[in-house]
């Protein structure tokens, strides 16, 4: 098995990712803290929106909208068999 990374932005719908790291300026770094989304945390893409942007995510059992632009930072990590 590999660990094969990418950026959240990239993540097709319904595929289960764990984050690897969340390269955003400092106050939105902490405004995702809030929501989840930080290192090690699992995260899966359910809904795009009819134009692709917001993405409805599920994290820790909640579903946050986020931003094509704002998930271009984040990198994930997908386990491949």
């Amino acid at each position: 098995m590999k660990n094969n990374c990418c950026k959240l932005s990239e993540l097709p719908l319904m595929t289960e990712a764990a984050i690897t790291s969340v390269e955003i300026d400092n106050a939105l770094t902490r405004r995702m803290a809030q929501l989840g989304i930080s290192r090690g945390e699992m995260i899966t893409p359910v809904f795009k929106s009819p134009f692709g942007d917001p993405i409805a995510y599920s994290v820790k059992g909640c579903v946050v909208a986020l931003r094509k632009s704002d998930c271009e930072a984040i990198k994930v990590g997908v386990e491949v068999k």
